[in-house]
């Protein structure tokens, strides 16, 4: 058989095949879309020959990913090619949603109607120089590189190892790489398998409209969600002092949290984005003239060297003065209506909640009341919500309170930057960079759009984990890290992509030159000139 991916026409077609099949995260697509990429693999001739070196494997929520292992002749090291194939909906493409994962038809539509584009799209559009659609920059191009680079080394006999894992879900939870480093580990034993670096090939995402530069990134930031639970004291909106809002208590504490800069951090001159509040509301469920008194906020924050705990230490200093804020505020109201407040609104972590809950009720009744919240809570994010609200309403002598924790998902921050390996690697690659294509490569060390690389090299202890895995109340029952396993599979990580512009966005779009010329021929260069014997 010839060769199948190794033009730029057939990377082309090839990628097109990938893109036409949607596969919106926990859509039907996303479930269909392994045995598309099995039947690609299936194709070559080694794999034809050595089925047993697929796998599909199961994740916690149902859905398949793909393994599978060129094995080199005599090799033990071992280059894993990371990739994920779901994405984000396609609800923004409106009346061209039947288009969306079909870049002609895409094209065309463009091409009639530039009004859903901004200047810089339909310049890129007019150019000829790019694909778009959903999915094809983040990261279904990634995917097909790799396929391509599987294609040829097998059909070449290189002696070395590639590993391709390509997973579902990482625009969500990341259920697919989560387990897919089980499934890392057990490649690792059963072929002795020496993993020397984890290749993700998510985009490079261009800084500028024009900018023609190259970004190879050595790390990728972590992702947490620390939240709060208010709980106050009801009561009617004629009589509201004879309450407290939790509404207002989270008021002071959103204040205080958001677009906190203290929360950034810096490394080499990059820095972390400031907090946000993602999630922000009471949970009444109906109106009527009661006042809110349990209200939740969940913020995103951004990592790069802190630990869960020293991320939580500092959540927890900035709770409590935004709570001493409130407090004091409430008082003096009540003061200027001579009213009196007896009760002082403690703060306190999920950990302490539940130590107290058992204390009162015991561990059997909190563990069954646990279980049913997490058995009736399909969303991971709200499930911590609602095991410390289930945990609150039996434990009302302590209100007014706020109760912290954290909510899932949890992306550590990863960073290979300071392993010599990877500097040889980016200097190669801007080499060839520089004198093949004439482009400059910028040298990033935290990939900041989130990326499944955060399980693939634990930077710091299992033990310093623990404060999260305490304080994330459906951790170890529906939501897993398997930071022991994580260990055991570390390696140097790098990030390495196609050119695009976009992501997320009815205007994503893929450079179709980087795509199809420049990083097959850089991708080859990583593996041969530092993996291959």
């Amino acid at each position: 058989m010839g060769l199948l991916w190794q033009t730029y026409e057939d990377r082309e077609q090839l990628l097109k095949d990938l893109v036409n099949q949607e596969t919106i995260t926990n859509s039907p697509g996303e479930l269909k879309f392994p045995k598309l990429v099995e039947q690609k693999l299936l194709k070559l001739d080694y794999f034809q020959q050595h089925q047993e070196h697929i796998t599909l494997a199961k994740t916690e929520d149902n859905k398949d990913l793909v393994n599978a292992l060129y094995k080199g002749a005599t090799a033990t090291k071992t280059v894993v090619l990371i990739s994920h194939f779901d994405t984000v909906g396609i609800d923004d493409f409106t009346t061209y949603k039947d288009a969306a994962c079909n870049p002609d038809k895409l094209a065309q539509l463009f091409t009639e109607n530039r009004g859903n584009l901004s200047d810089a799209a339909v310049e890129d559009l007019q150019s000829g120089d790019y694909l778009f659609g959903r999915g094809i920059m983040d990261m279904k191009a990634g995917l097909m590189l790799h396929l391509s680079l599987l294609e040829k080394a097998s059909t070449e006999q290189w002696d070395v190892n590639l590993l391709l894992v390509t997973v579902p879900d990482e625009e969500v939870n990341s259920s697919g790489m989560r387990k897919a480093v089980e499934v890392i580990e057990q490649y690792q034993q059963d072929f002795n398998l020496d993993i020397a670096l984890h290749l993700n090939s998510e985009p490079t995402f261009q800084q500028e409209t024009g900018d023609p530069s190259h970004a190879i990134y050595s790390g990728s930031i972590g992702k947490i969600m620390p939240g709060v639970l208010c709980y106050g004291i009801e009561t009617h909106v004629g009589n509201p002092l004879s309450g407290l809002s939790s509404n207002y208590m989270n008021s002071y504490i959103t204040q205080a949290i958001e677009y906190n800069r203290q929360f950034k951090e810096q490394y080499e001159g990059e820095f972390t984005p400031v907090p946000v509040a993602i999630v922000n509301k009471d949970i009444k469920e109906a109106y009527d003239v009661q006042t809110p008194f349990r209200t939740f906020a969940l913020y995103n924050m951004f990592l790069f060297n802190k630990t869960p705990q020293a991320l939580y230490r500092q959540f927890l200093d900035v709770v409590i003065k935004a709570v001493e804020r409130c407090e004091s505020d409430w008082l003096n109201i009540l003061e200027q209506e001579n009213l009196q407040f007896d009760s002082k609104i403690n703060v306190l972590t999920y950990e302490q909640l539940k130590q107290y809950a058992v204390e009162q009720y015991g561990q059997d009744y909190i563990d069954s009341l646990i279980d049913e919240v997490l058995n009736n809570t399909p969303e991971l994010h709200l499930q911590s919500v609602k095991i410390a609200d289930e945990l609150m309403k039996i434990c009302r002598d302590i209100t007014p309170a706020v109760v912290t924790f954290f909510a899932p998902p949890y992306y550590p921050a990863v960073n290979s930057s300071q392993e010599p390996i990877v500097n040889d690697i980016i200097n190669t690659v801007t080499e060839i960079n520089n004198q093949q294509f004439k482009r400059a490569t910028r040298r990033i060390n935290y990939f900041n759009g989130i990326s499944d690389s955060s399980y693939l090299n634990l930077n710091t202890s299992v033990e310093k984990m623990e404060v999260y895995a305490d304080n994330t109340p459906s951790f170890n029952h529906t939501y897993h890290i398997p930071f022991d396993t994580i260990k055991n599979i570390s390696a140097p990580i790098i990030l390495c992509g196609p050119r695009g512009n976009d992501a997320h966005k009815v205007s994503e779009r893929l450079n179709k030159t980087s795509a199809f010329t420049e990083l097959p021929i850089v991708l080859e260069a990583i593996i041969k000139q530092y993996f291959c014997k």
